[in-house]
C-alpha cells in the first residue's frame, strides 16, 4: 500500500533540494571579470585626450563617447584607441583580454591597426562604404567579421580592387603584408 501523503512529501523535498542545488550552482558560477580600474596620471590623461582630439574629424563629425572612443554616423561607428600602457584597444567597460584575442561584439565588423587584434579598433554595426582615416590609411592588420552569418566584409585598395574579404562569422588576425598599407576603403555588409 502507498502512502501518498509522504510521496508528495518526499517530492516536494527532492524539488526543494533541486531548486536549492540549482541556485547554489547559479550562485558558484565563475562570473566575468570586471574591468579594471582606470587610473591614469594627469600627463596621461592630456596625451590621450590629445590622440581623440586628433581623430575627432576622422569620419565626419565625430562625438567623443569615453577617455579612449570617439562614435561617427549616430553611434553606426566606433573608434577605440588604446589605453596608455595597453596594445590592444578596449572602452573602460570592457575587460581586459589576451593579446592576440578578437574582442569585436556581436553585430560588428572591427578592424585594428596591428595585428593579432592589436592596436586601435574601428568597430562598425551599419553597412556601407568607408573612406579610411588614420591609423587605418596606413596599416590594416586584423578584421572581426562578427555580424551575422554571411554577411560580408571588404577592405579596398585607392583603385578599388579587393584587398581582403570575408564572410562573418570569420577572424584574420594579419590581413597581408601587401594589403596593410594600401587600404583606402572598407565595405561593410
Amino acid at each position: 500500500m502507498i502512502r501518498w501523503g509522504r510521496v508528495i512529501a518526499t517530492m516536494g523535498t527532492a524539488v526543494m533540494l533541486a531548486a536549492t542545488m540549482l541556485a547554489g550552482s547559479a550562485a558558484a558560477q565563475p562570473r566575468a571579470a570586471a574591468p579594471p580600474e582606470i587610473q591614469l596620471t594627469e600627463s596621461q590623461k592630456k596625451e590621450l585626450q590629445a590622440e581623440v582630439d586628433k581623430h575627432l574629424k576622422d569620419y565626419g563629425g565625430g562625438k567623443q563617447i569615453g577617455i579612449n572612443e570617439i562614435a561617427y554616423e549616430d553611434g553606426a561607428m566606433i573608434l577605440t584607441l588604446p589605453l596608455p600602457g595597453e596594445a590592444k584597444a578596449r572602452s573602460v567597460n570592457e575587460p581586459v583580454t589576451p593579446l592576440g584575442t578578437a574582442n569585436c561584439s556581436y553585430e560588428y565588423a572591427c578592424l585594428w591597426s596591428d595585428t593579432n587584434f592589436n592596436g586601435s579598433r574601428l568597430s562598425r554595426w551599419a553597412c556601407g562604404t568607408v573612406t579610411l582615416g588614420s591609423p587605418f590609411n596606413s596599416t590594416v592588420g586584423s578584421i572581426h567579421n562578427n555580424q551575422t552569418t554571411g554577411t560580408q566584409t571588404v577592405l579596398l585598395n585607392s583603385a578599388r580592387q579587393v584587398l581582403n574579404a570575408s564572410m562573418a562569422p570569420s577572424r584574420i588576425s594579419d590581413t597581408g603584408v601587401g594589403s596593410r598599407w594600401s587600404a583606402r576603403y572598407w565595405v561593410v555588409c
